[in-house]
């Protein structure tokens, strides 16, 4: 291995417990993506096709694996159900970096998180901190969808979040959340009814009819209410952060949210 890059024609695997495995036929898109990781302290072991990635993950076990889906032996979501059906493997997390936007499929087979390119240096390195543990800490022991109408708040809602190193799924609109949430099973749904066009009993009716999202806290930022008392009101199962005008969402949110899974924690939460 020479400055962070593993070689597997030596036979030799890299540190399982700080290697990343990138599975990218493109030598531009995997080279930028072993320096992005190299940069933060990881080793690196690149497969260029599906079938020397499923080998690699095998033999050497890496901490977390980076997975494109247009491979040119196989496609990526074959390579990812295998790696989740073998007892070998299944444990690894597998972060999806694709041109294709397909989460709901990716949560459906396994997949820890799913990026789209193209995919920087930061979206990278949160999520594999969502993911895995590092240094001695806990990776993100709590996963939340942020839902909104308008891509570029939605994008804002998941960066506070994952700044605090939260699990991050992303949702435009009720639809696709109600959706998700049946695949990536959310710990928790925050959406925005400050939000133009954000159908909210859509979203609640559809979480609701089914057994699998029916329990999910649901926390709704909602316009400061003249007289309210209290800044985080619950009502059927469902908390309602008021934010004020000109107020930063976050400093509402997160206090929120931390609130949400202390109660759960302690078994207080009322479906």
């Amino acid at each position: 291995m020479k400055n962070g890059w593993a070689d597997m024609a030596t036979g030799l695997c890299p540190n399982p417990h700080n290697t990343i495995l990138v599975v990218e036929d493109n030598p531009q898109a995997a080279k930028l993506l072993s320096l992005y990781l190299v940069q933060a302290g990881y080793e690196v072991l690149v497969a260029c096709n599906g079938q020397q990635a499923l080998r690699f993950a095998a033999e050497c076990h890496p901490l977390a694996i980076t997975l494109d889906i247009l491979l040119p032996d196989q496609d990526g979501w074959q390579v990812l159900s295998e790696l989740k059906a073998s007892p070998v493997t299944r444990d690894i997390p597998v972060v999806i970096v694709s041109v294709l936007d397909r989460q709901t499929l990716g949560f459906h087979l396994g997949a820890s998180d799913y990026l789209v390119k193209p995919v920087d240096r930061t979206e990278l390195l949160h999520a594999l901190k969502r993911c895995v543990p590092r240094d001695g800490l806990k990776s993100a022991c709590h996963k939340v969808m942020v839902v909104h109408t308008n891509p570029e708040a939605l994008h804002l809602l998941a960066v506070i979040l994952a700044q605090e190193n939260y699990e991050v799924i992303q949702a435009l609109g009720s639809e696709e959340a109600a959706s998700l949430a049946k695949c990536a099973q959310p710990d928790l749904i925050v959406t925005n009814l400050l939000a133009g066009g954000m159908d909210f009993l859509s979203l609640l009716q559809g979480l609701r009819a089914t057994p699998e999202t029916a329990r999910i806290p649901v926390l709704a930022l909602h316009p400061w209410i003249l007289g309210a008392q209290d800044e985080l009101m619950r009502e059927d199962g469902i908390e309602f952060v008021l934010i004020q005008e000109n107020e930063l969402i976050e400093e509402r949110l997160l206090p929120a949210i931390t609130l949400i899974f202390k109660r759960e924690e302690q078994g207080e939460w009322e479906s």
